[in-house]
């Protein structure tokens, strides 16, 4: 997976130390209500699409890009789910890279496009009932779909 230019002068400088992210993150469902699900190539799982919001890009923005670039199809997001962050969303990636995302999470409608891999980022794409979600999905992306299905208003967790 490509990192952005963005990171990528921010890691020459701080090397692998902890940076603070933001990250954009869609719930698509289709007319029958199945939820779009990527299978990740970074670690073999079902996931959201989504990726890095760019410096000065608006995240509703970022979160068309993202899912144009990982799917193929066009999305309007039309509400937010969730704003997710804190302990849960820090990582390590395998070459020692740490980052603490801050996640928008946005139910998106399909305006048109073509489902199709379009990039490294995505092994498979499916479309899945969401009481047939599978096994291998993210926690924190199931939590995710179950905010967009049950609530009617952002979800943050209060501290």
């Amino acid at each position: 997976m490509p990192i952005p230019e963005y990171i990528r002068k921010m890691r020459a400088v701080v090397g692998h130390d902890l940076l603070v992210t933001v990250g954009a993150a869609a719930i698509v469902r289709n007319d029958a209500g199945d939820v779009l699900l990527q299978l990740r190539a970074d670690n073999g799982r079902w996931g959201l699409p989504g990726g890095a919001v760019d410096p000065g890009e608006d995240p509703a923005a970022a979160v068309i890009r993202e899912v144009l670039e990982e799917t193929g199809l066009h999305v309007i997001p039309e509400r937010i789910v969730g704003v997710y962050g804190g302990p849960d969303l820090v990582f390590r990636y395998p070459n020692g890279d740490e980052i603490a995302l801050t996640s928008i999470t946005f139910a998106c409608r399909v305006t048109g496009g073509v489902l199709a891999i379009s990039d490294d980022e995505s092994l498979d794409l499916r479309w899945f009932p969401p009481d047939a979600l599978p096994d291998s999905l993210l926690p924190m992306h199931r939590e995710r779909i179950h905010h967009a299905l049950t609530r009617d208003t952002p979800y943050f967790r209060v501290p």
